[in-house]
């Protein structure tokens, strides 16, 4: 189970959590759910009308909720979660988030420390407990097959920590022992290898699939053996 962001739509969730910081920030995440992914193609800030406690509760309007939805529906488009932020504390659910979570919708909070620093994490609730899923960034195409992000099927590379061209070098090794066709996950945190690697595999035949944040902290390449 994951949660794709459009970068746009990972933008302006961050930046209006960012700009009403200390308070939360709140809004509606529309797009589509295709199986176990949920595709978020707007994030859609709304104002939070819990007033007295805007430092840590927040609220939408059904009013805001309705057009939102409405606009949503003329595109195709559906309401799939929700989105708020937790200044200063960790995105994870609390006690009142489960009170106010709607069933099978996204939760996605905001971690914004200082103004600043962001982490986030999307979460769903099933009527009593909340399970946390992996979200990614799709900085190149669009979501490829599930099964390329599958990880029992396959290979990976973790090359956090390392730095450039161990790792152009670590990843051309690798892909050069596998089939051709071949799957390989790469993963890494150096990040001017984010422009030298794609550059690095292309030049010895192998190709690209998709490039991609994981909100973790670290971007993934997956590439076919050439």
């Amino acid at each position: 189970m994951s949660v794709w962001l459009l970068p746009i739509a990972r933008e302006v969730m961050v930046e209006h959590c960012k700009a009403v910081y200390p308070n939360e920030g709140c809004g509606i995440l529309v797009g589509k759910r295709k199986g176990e992914t949920w595709h978020v193609l707007r994030a859609v800030p709304t104002p939070n009308r819990n007033e007295e406690r805007s430092h840590d509760r927040f609220e939408i309007s059904p009013k805001d909720y309705l057009q939102v939805e409405k606009e949503a529906r003329k595109d195709g488009l559906d309401v799939i979660g929700f989105f708020h932020s937790h200044p200063d504390v960790p995105p994870f659910p609390s006690l009142t988030d489960a009170q106010f979570a709607w069933s099978n919708y996204l939760t996605v909070i905001v971690g914004v420390f200082g103004g600043t620093k962001i982490r986030i994490r999307a979460h769903l609730f099933d009527g009593q407990n909340f399970r946390e899923l992996q979200v990614y960034v799709p900085l190149q195409s669009l979501p490829v097959d599930e099964t390329f992000g599958d990880e029992g099927r396959t290979e990976i590379l973790d090359l956090k920590g390392e730095v450039e061209p161990f790792i152009s070098i670590s990843v051309r090794e690798r892909l050069s022992k596998l089939m051709p066709d071949e799957i390989l996950l790469i993963r890494f945190d150096y990040e001017p290898a984010l422009y030298s690697l794609p550059r690095s595999l292309t030049t010895a035949g192998h190709q690209i699939l998709q490039i991609r944040w994981n909100e973790d902290g670290f971007w993934e390449f997956l590439a076919r053996s050439g």
